[in-house]
């Protein structure tokens, strides 16, 4: 049995040392974030596993890491001790009738990306099969039939618990960089133990990073979750607009996680009146039962992104950062974390997405 010293408790910070706990062996977590994780950009997150409809507008490696994750997904929930949200019925891609131009943009770009059956062209009719609301105000839509989404609360809650009883958790002051004085120091203070005790100390804080990576920035998203019992939506959704296209998540007892915003800025300020009237006129024209919705939560926060906006896994003196994963963290997180695992153990040959690694 090795044991790592994780340092950072977002998303990937938890399913890496629970994945290491899986595999037989020892984690120490180190954060300045709450065991709730409410300092986490992916606690605020719609938490989709979108590998097609975030490709259209990326690049193709983003489907091909998603379907890897997305393979994963639903065997690593299942090691759970509770049962968490997962619905994997697909994203519809829809527009007004003002907008179809960006619609038909998409699709030309969808074309290009994606492999050809990645979608399928709905009619009004074929539409109202899949989701009969969603007909009453579109005549038309794109079916991504291989994508998911989850209840990031219900997920963050229980990996919270696992690892509480697992492993020793301690919380800390913000980290601005780490060297190896600086971890021998932390270590000792809150674990009393040399960092020789440690066989590798894995970096997880994202944008806390900013410091020790050099072209790590920070893309601010806005997000509102709202209870709307008139609207059963089955399915992800997304709402073409010329500016960004608005993301609908479904979440347990008719709650939704609605998002768009892609803002390149370090801000962590409350969502900004544009984007709240923005993001509520996008959820009223899906639907007009959201009219008498309430809004639960409206929340901003920053993901961590590199000149690519692909993550990667970069060695350093005392271990390695994991890092990166921009607003890809469900998509890419249980691909890139089995890659990280494989090089833990020496296993090259299983590592898939090796190209934006630094190992």
């Amino acid at each position: 049995m090795k044991h790592y010293l994780i340092i950072g408790s977002g998303l990937i910070g938890r399913l890496l040392s629970w994945r290491l706990i899986q595999a037989g062996h020892g984690v120490d977590i180190l954060s300045s974030d709450d065991k709730q994780g409410s300092d986490s950009a992916a606690y605020i997150a719609a938490a989709m596993i979108a590998p097609a409809t975030e490709a259209v507008t990326a690049e193709p490696k983003v489907n091909e890491i998603g379907l890897q994750s997305l393979k994963l997904w639903p065997q690593w929930l299942k090691e759970l001790p509770e049962q968490i949200f997962y619905q994997n019925h697909g994203t519809l891609v829809v527009a007004h009738a003002g907008d179809k131009a960006e619609l038909e943009r998409y699709q030309r770009r969808a074309d290009h990306v994606l492999n050809k059956g990645a979608f399928e062209q709905l009619d009004q009719q074929q539409l109202a099969e899949k989701e009969a609301d969603l007909a009453d105000n579109f005549d038309h839509a794109m079916w991504f039939e291989n994508e998911a989404c989850l209840d990031n609360r219900q997920l963050f809650q229980s990996l919270g618990k696992v690892l509480n009883q697992q492993c020793d958790w301690q919380q800390c002051e913000p980290i601005k960089s780490l060297s190896d004085e600086v971890i021998e120091q932390l270590s000792q203070q809150h674990f009393s133990k040399p960092l020789e005790s440690y066989d590798s100390v894995i970096d997880c804080r994202g944008n806390g990073a900013r410091q020790d990576l050099a072209d790590l920035r920070s893309v601010r998203g806005e997000v509102i979750r709202v209870h709307a019992p008139e609207v059963s939506f089955q399915h992800c959704i997304r709402l073409m607009h010329p500016r960004y296209p608005f993301y609908l998540a479904p979440r347990p007892n008719n709650e939704y996680v609605l998002g768009a915003t892609v803002v390149e800025s370090d801000d962590r300020s409350p969502v900004s009146v544009r984007s709240g009237l923005e993001l509520m006129s996008a959820l009223y024209s899906l639907h007009k039962g959201f009219a008498e919705a309430r809004v639960l939560e409206m929340a901003s926060h920053c993901r961590p992104g590199l000149s690519n906006n692909m993550p990667t896994i970069k060695r350093s003196s005392w271990g390695f950062h994991l890092n990166g994963f921009y607003r890809h963290g469900y998509l890419f997180g249980p691909a890139i974390i089995t890659d990280f695992l494989n090089i833990l153990t020496n296993q090259t040959e299983h590592v898939m997405f090796g190209e934006y690694y630094d190992v």
